[in-house]
């Protein structure tokens, strides 16, 4: 099950989001989740779990925990983990789940796992490059190993974001509350293959576009409209790469129930996603 998460807007919180959501995922429920960036290079959202990598000369991953060693001939670096070690496989049967698990870095142990960004440099055509094509079979063998899988399209307009968004199981389409032509996104929103969810970051109840007069007006289904509340803890736990723990914290087993809040709308949001996901009832 594919659930890709994007916006046409920036500053929307795709990322942001789909780390929160999945955290609630493996917190509320016995699933296995695989969060992965949909592009070639971008750390974005490791950093949501893991913090901001140390700047290393010559060695940007080091922080990573990936191993890197110099090629005399070419005197560039290559890791010998990550998507960049998937890519590399020539055969679909090589990207067995021991191989996968192994490229990969546990967010919550045994549950919730995120595939590294390749090290390498991007270019413009960036989801063109000859090994890139390959992410498709690498996203099949990643989706065959967990029950979830969150893909990061942010608010990217490229082809290969197009192509992620119209195989998905499920577009979660983030949006702010205090954009001008708000209405004339619920009227025409865009339209892919798969299921549509509807996803407020930075929630304000009392706000005007709150998510009963959306529901009233625009007449979108209550089951396909969700919110994540602005909570300025949960910012900062982000910008320590520890939105796993502060998520934990508030709806994980023995949660402090520390604001109420946040904590029903969160749950709330994330079983509506897993049930049009078909795996809660």
């Amino acid at each position: 099950m594919k659930i890709a998460f994007w916006s046409e807007q920036k500053g929307a919180g795709a990322t942001f989001n789909l780390a929160v959501i999945a955290c609630a995922a493996v917190c509320l429920h016995p699933v296995s989740v695989a969060v992965v960036s949909g592009r070639y290079h971008d750390e974005k959202l490791e950093r949501k779990f893991f913090g901001k990598p140390r700047h290393v000369p010559g060695i940007t991953e080091a922080a990573y925990g990936q191993r890197a060693a110099m090629a005399e001939e070419t005197q560039e670096y290559f890791l010998s983990s990550g998507l960049e070690c998937l890519l590399c496989k020539e055969r679909r049967e090589d990207l067995t789940e021991a191989i996968v698990k192994a490229n990969m870095r546990q967010v919550v142990k045994d549950r919730m796992y995120c595939l590294p960004a390749n090290a390498g440099r991007e270019y413009e055509w960036w989801y063109r490059d000859h090994r890139f094509v390959r992410m498709g079979r690498v996203m099949d063998a990643v989706e065959s190993y967990f029950d979830l899988v969150f893909i990061d399209c942010g608010s990217r307009q490229d082809d290969y974001s197009k192509k992620v968004l119209d195989e998905a199981d499920i577009c979660v389409l983030n949006i702010g509350q205090d954009i001008d032509d708000i209405g004339e996104f619920y009227r025409n929103p865009p339209k892919f293959k798969g299921e549509n969810f509807f996803l407020l970051g930075k929630y304000f109840a009392d706000a005007l576009y709150n998510r009963k007069n959306l529901q009233r007006i625009y007449r979108i289904e209550e089951n396909r409209l969700g919110a994540i509340p602005y909570n300025p803890q949960l910012h900062a736990a982000e910008q320590m790469g520890k939105i796993d723990g502060f998520v934990g914290n508030h709806v994980g087993e023995g949660a402090g129930r520390k604001d109420i809040g946040f904590e029903k709308e969160l749950i709330r949001t994330t079983n509506l996603l897993l049930k049009l996901a078909g795996l809660v009832a």
